[in-house]
């Protein structure tokens, strides 16, 4: 499958999320994500622009949970989040991280947020509170194909045309890099004292 989708940041996300629903999105599920993500000195994914992680999901309003391992392939485009992406179900999260340790995998940061799901047709909304972040938009749509994907792109540009936002706004930055950035900004601020 490919993932396309775009991200963007949040100054007012109840106004967000009344904007989808006067759009046609309907409220999904309310989900408690932790992602753990892994990286080597023998597959670089920062280098590669790749992405392998273990996600632990906790739906609140099902009272449910599950682990997937997830690989996200290379940005397919300069101007979405867009990427192939394999992902299967993960009985043992804790096992699946100590199996990708022992092969010699190093353990990045983790990510964790709260994300309410919002959907339309084959739209799934995306209002994430992201710990130490803030709080941000995912519009995606999953395509079989890549010839599937400027149809999918036209449907979230109008998405984002009608909560009075814009391709230009979004980010092409993951969660796991931006904490990146904001841990080696505040290792870099000298110290207040």
């Amino acid at each position: 499958m490919i993932e396309v989708e775009v991200k963007l940041p949040l100054f007012r996300r109840s106004h967000t999320e009344q904007q989808l629903i006067s759009l046609g999105f309907s409220p999904g599920d309310l989900v408690r994500e932790s992602d753990v993500y892994f990286n080597s000195d023998f597959h670089d994914f920062r280098q590669t622009d790749e992405a392998l992680r273990i996600r632990t999901s906790e739906n609140l309003t099902k009272r449910t949970a599950h682990s997937v391992i997830t690989y996200k392939g290379k940005k397919l485009d300069s101007l979405t989040m867009t990427r192939k992406e394999l992902e299967t179900g993960l009985d043992d999260p804790g096992t699946g991280i100590d199996i990708l340790k022992a092969l010699g995998y190093n353990q990045l940061y983790p990510v964790r947020k709260l994300r309410q799901y919002y959907h339309l047709d084959r739209v799934t909304a995306c209002v994430d509170q992201v710990e130490g972040l803030g709080s941000f938009l995912e519009l995606e749509v999953l395509v079989p194909e890549e010839k599937d994907r400027p149809q999918a792109m036209e449907e979230i540009e109008k998405i984002l045309h009608g909560i009075g936002s814009s391709l230009d706004e979004t980010i092409r930055i993951s969660y796991l890099s931006m904490l990146m950035k904001k841990d080696l900004r505040q290792a870099e601020s000298p110290a207040k004292g």
